[in-house]
């Protein structure tokens, strides 16, 4: 093994050890990395920082800035407006209406935000009714858990985009995900996983929550008509060029997003201080350096050796229902002891290695560990959505295990049948 194979594992091992630990921000890890690689001579300048020009973070990056736009408008009023023409229902029919909102909040705003937004109507529940202020915020928490992301639109059309971040320097092209592929990969444990919440919601202890952990909960100031009109604008014309891509060529297709923004600033719809704080986020440096970290993983041999080795302990020639299985186990569980985004960012590459090293389909066994990453449903550690639930709710991750369990197992169930059928590993 070569000195700088060895650098490039230590400074690895660095990155695993934060992304596991969260002792710094994700994208200040990844920043980190690539100036070490700049130190250490494994990488030059112009490549250690290469993520900040790369086509996906200048893609995903004001895609963020959009998709945050759409959660400014009337159309997440008109969703309240919604859930307050359902109070005093009861039965299945609310129970159905929550789940179908949540996964439209889902699609458009982040995990904190989302349940923030639920959380003003779910808090005027009664307490003593089967549909309980801790029961249904652990329903609304569970239903976002499986449901971020997983449609194309608004915050969904840029999750492609991250993941192949991760793993983007290690492959070709033709290997890296379409916009509708974590749609394709996530679908089937998101019927599932909703049918399962809807029929089995009662299995979670009923309560009352902490009110006065959400009194900081409030809407936002509605826009102008005119603003608004300019941000579906916006949004409608990045949907139909993301549907358009082999038409109109990637280039185009990837710096819509940033025209859009552009947009926004010169008719005054979002201030120019907030687009430049979402433009230099946490999610933006992340991105960028993992971009890089997954060209040096390439280009030094890391990568093969990773593959290589995780190949090994696989069997050397696995079947594609095996793989599926271990990938998708290993991430559901680290998912609910760390965070989703940093088990995405870690399995992501060690995925793309053990395809490139068996001759695997990448995208399938990538999709495999993020669509996975995301369930993390079962512990209070695993994303912000289950902080929420089990802190706000008071409830007892033990006592909810006879839900989360059987949920567990019927997501990853339908996700590895869903992978196997539209990705298979050796096709």
């Amino acid at each position: 093994m070569s000195t700088q194979m060895i650098i490039v594992l230590c400074i690895l091992a660095f990155m695993v050890v934060m992304l596991l630990t969260h002792k710094l921000p994700y994208g200040v890890t990844a920043m980190i990395c690539c100036v070490m690689f700049v130190l250490t001579g494994v990488a030059d300048l112009k490549t250690a920082f290469s993520g900040l020009s790369s086509s996906t973070t200048l893609m995903v990056a004001p895609m963020i800035v959009v998709a945050s736009a759409i959660g400014k408008t009337s159309l997440i009023h008109r969703l309240r407006g919604v859930m307050g023409r359902l109070e005093g229902k009861n039965g299945i029919f609310m129970v159905v209406a929550l789940c179908l909102l949540t996964i439209a909040l889902s699609q458009l705003m982040g995990q904190v935000a989302c349940i923030s937004v639920m959380l003003l109507f779910i808090q005027t529940l009664d307490d003593d009714s089967d549909l309980s202020p801790a029961r249904m915020l652990f329903l609304v928490a569970t239903i976002n858990c499986i449901a971020t992301s997983k449609i194309p639109i608004g915050m969904g059309a840029t999750m492609p985009g991250t993941i192949n971040s991760y793993y983007e320097g290690m492959v070709t092209a033709d290997s890296l995900l379409g916009i509708t592929d974590y749609f394709k990969a996530g679908i089937l444990p998101l019927i599932a996983g909703t049918i399962y919440c809807v029929v089995f919601y009662k299995m979670i202890p009923n309560g009352s929550i902490d009110k006065s952990q959400v009194k900081e909960v409030k809407d936002q100031a509605p826009i102008s008509k005119k603003d608004e009109m300019v941000i579906f604008g916006v949004f409608a014309v990045i949907m139909a060029g993301f549907m358009f891509t082999r038409q109109l060529g990637s280039d185009i297709t990837n710096v819509l997003p940033a025209a859009g923004v552009l947009v926004f600033i010169l008719f005054k719809v979002i201030p120019l201080q907030e687009i430049l704080l979402t433009l230099t986020g946490d999610m933006v440096w992340m991105i960028a350096g993992m971009s890089v970290m997954s060209t040096v993983l390439g280009q030094t041999g890391v990568g093969e050796l990773i593959g290589q080795t995780v190949l090994k302990i696989l069997g050397g020639n696995p079947s594609g229902l095996f793989v599926t299985v271990v990938f998708c186990v290993v991430c559901t569980v680290m998912t609910n002891f760390l965070s989703n985004m940093g088990t995405m960012a870690l399995m992501s590459p060690i995925a793309a290695a053990t395809a490139l090293a068996g001759g695997m389909n990448v995208q399938a066994v990538v999709l495999t560990c993020c669509v996975s990453s995301w369930f993390a449903f079962v512990m209070p550690t695993g994303c912000s959505g289950a902080i929420m639930a089990f802190g706000i709710g008071n409830h007892n991750a033990f006592k909810l295990m006879k839900f989360t369990l059987p949920l567990a197992l019927i997501v990853m169930i339908a996700l590895i049948i869903g992978i196997n059928i539209f990705f298979p590993i050796y096709g």
